[in-house]
């Protein structure tokens, strides 16, 4: 009960706030698009049709076709698909690691917390497109490849504010009641301290799909993320670019579903900060 009533406070907070609501639905759409695509989409998106190459807008092809005759909504519409395919494991390997590492990190002796730390340091020390390009020389591209680059890269940022989160609690009175007791250490993380760190790694996953997608969209545009025919919006960003001066289309079927994502989940997760935090819930109320 106490679970249903907190996500309900949190629903109807969204339904209150403007900006909430608009990235609510944002989000959704989003979502519903990607589960359903198979469903919504009017052609096959890899499949070639040279007589309409390059075509405009129509009935036939809502926003024309690339310059292999593509049909480019379908191609929009499945790479929402395969943005959710690379963010959400992202998403999940990078928190479920970074979480372990920083309450391991922040609960831990000084000598592990310093290995740790060195470890987060190491990692954000490659910049990213240097460490992709290492990485699919020796592997090649491909979905997986993505995937795997962007939770190494992202490890580090979750990791350090789990570790933040578990510091600022570590000395809490109920925490040093659980240690006199003899509770031990894995019980009182998963029973004390994980609860209180999941509120500020929501809203920072809200913030983070975004640019997740965005990442996986600017390597797919460089070469070095999803490969042709596979849809994405950075293949279509790519396909747009060179074509530039033929059709506008390609470049908007790519580049406005990046805004909207971006927008969406912003406002979602401001949103979220605004009712997991009580000093800016109160300021709302």
């Amino acid at each position: 009960m106490k679970k249903n009533s907190e996500l309900q406070i949190i629903f109807k907070h969204l339904m209150r706030d403007p900006l909430g609501m608009i990235g609510f639905f944002i989000v959704m759409i989003i979502f519903l698009s990607a589960i359903f695509a198979d469903w919504l989409v009017p052609y096959d998106p890899i499949q070639l049709n040279i007589k309409d190459r390059l075509q405009g807008p129509s009935w036939s092809h809502l926003l024309g076709a690339d310059q292999l005759g593509r049909d480019t909504f379908s191609r929009m519409i499945m790479g929402g698909r395969v943005a959710l395919q690379v963010a959400l494991p992202t998403i999940f390997g990078a928190v479920s690691i970074g979480l372990i590492l920083g309450m391991i990190a922040g609960f831990g002796p000084r000598w592990l917390d310093n290995i740790i730390i060195l470890f987060f340091d190491t990692l954000r020390s490659f910049p990213t497109v240097m460490f992709a390009l290492a990485v699919v020389a020796l592997v090649g591209p491909s979905l997986s490849t993505v995937v795997f680059i962007i939770i190494a890269t992202s490890i580090p940022t979750y990791g350090r504010v789990v570790r933040t989160q578990t510091l600022s609690i570590k000395s809490s009175e109920f925490i040093l009641a659980e240690k006199s007791m003899g509770a031990s250490t894995v019980r009182i993380l998963r029973v004390h301290v994980l609860p209180n760190i999941l509120g500020p790694i929501a809203v920072l996953v809200a913030m983070d799909i975004p640019t997740i997608i965005g990442l996986e969209a600017g390597l797919s545009f460089l070469g070095m993320g999803v490969r042709p025919p596979t849809p994405s919006w950075g293949v279509l960003l790519n396909d747009g670019y060179s074509l530039i001066r033929n059709t506008p289309w390609l470049i908007i079927a790519g580049g406005i579903p990046l805004i909207l994502t971006t927008l969406g989940f912003t406002f979602l997760g401001e949103s979220l900060r605004d009712v997991i935090d009580p000093k800016l819930r109160g300021k709302k109320r």
